[in-house]
């Protein structure tokens, strides 16, 4: 017969082991069509924390968007570097995709880029359940009142 402290050293073990093997799990993708995405973008700064523009060479992407941007401008450890939040909106003939982006702003190089988390609640049509990440990498060369910029990314269609 076990000892009333093994029982429980064997108990913990097994807990452990149960415990260590859900932690390892590699995370697992909702079956779907996932597509990597790409597109050239024109944006227009409209001056009052939106920006409108227009998605092409994107396929089934090609589209109007719309940003608003969500927090303030934060200052980078560089001067000219500033980050903030904002909300992306791509209405393309067959629904709307929205993602929430994390973007940063270097107004010294007319540089911006972004990392978008596509919302699959708040995106409609083809795009309702989507998942995914887009990038968006772009240039200004008149201070931001237009933007270039290039999306890329993998949109994961849901089931």
């Amino acid at each position: 017969m076990m000892s009333s402290r093994k029982k429980t050293l064997a108990k913990f073990a097994s807990l452990m082991l149960t415990l260590g093997m859900v932690a390892s799990a590699h995370p697992v993708l909702a079956a779907g069509d996932c597509t990597k995405v790409r597109g050239t973008e024109s944006v227009v700064n409209n001056g009052d924390g939106t920006l409108s523009g227009t998605l092409t060479h994107g396929g089934r992407l090609n589209g109007t968007t719309h940003v608003v941007v969500t927090s303030a401008f934060t200052p980078t450890p560089d001067p000219n570097t500033f980050s903030f939040t904002d909300d992306f909106t791509l209405t393309t003939r067959k629904g709307v995709l929205v993602s929430h982006n994390v973007t940063l702003l270097d107004t010294a190089n007319g540089l911006v880029t972004a990392i978008g988390q596509i919302d699959s609640s708040a995106s409609t049509g083809e795009f309702a359940g989507a998942s995914g990440v887009v990038f968006i990498n772009g240039t200004t060369e008149d201070g931001g009142a237009t933007i270039q910029t290039r999306l890329t990314g993998e949109v994961c269609f849901a089931p």
